[in-house]
C-alpha cells in the first residue's frame, strides 16, 4: 500500500486528518454576517449569526472517522453532540459522492456510507468539503485501506 495523504496510520488502525477548510470558511462567513450586524446595529443579525458560528466551531473539533482494521470496522463521529456510528465492514453496501451545485457552482460535496443495521437501510456522513477530487481522494483511501487488509 502507497503512502496515505488524507489518513494517520498507527499499527492496524488509520485515522482521517482533520479537515478544517470547509467549517473555517462558513464560520468565517457567519462571523462577517455577525459583524455586519454589529455595524448596522441589528443584535438579532449580531447574535445569531455569532451563535451558530460558535456551535460550528465546537462541531468542527468533534468530528472523526477512524478506519479499525483489527475490529474489521468504521466509527464515525459527527455533529454537536457527536454520538458515534459503528459500521462493520462487512455491513456496508456502498458509498456515495454527493455533490450540491448553485447555479453551477459546486457548493457543497460530501462523502456517504450506506450500511445495514438491524435489517434497515442507514446512511452516515464520512467527509464533507468543497471539491469532487478531494472527496474521491478520500474514497480512494478508504478503498485501498479496506481491500489491503
Amino acid at each position: 500500500m502507497e503512502q496515505l495523504k488524507h489518513f494517520t496510520q498507527e499499527g492496524h488502525v488509520y485515522k482521517l486528518k482533520p479537515q478544517y477548510v470547509f467549517n473555517s470558511i462558513f464560520i468565517t462567513l457567519l462571523l462577517l454576517v455577525a459583524a455586519l450586524g454589529a455595524y448596522m446595529q441589528e443584535p438579532m443579525m449580531m447574535w445569531i449569526p455569532l451563535i451558530v458560528a460558535i456551535l460550528a466551531g465546537i462541531s468542527m473539533f468533534n468530528k472523526s472517522l477512524i478506519i479499525d482494521m483489527n475490529n474489521k470496522e468504521i466509527r464515525v463521529r459527527k455533529g454537536l453532540i457527536p454520538i458515534a456510528a459503528t459500521i462493520p465492514i462487512t455491513d456496508i453496501q456502498n458509498f456515495e459522492l454527493f455533490a450540491m451545485k448553485q447555479l453551477l457552482i459546486t457548493t457543497n460535496t460530501m462523502l456517504n456510507v450506506y450500511y445495514l443495521k438491524n435489517e434497515k437501510r442507514k446512511s452516515a456522513n464520512l467527509a464533507q468539503g468543497f471539491t469532487k477530487k478531494a472527496m474521491q481522494n478520500i474514497l480512494n483511501e478508504i478503498q485501498e485501506i479496506i481491500d489491503y487488509a
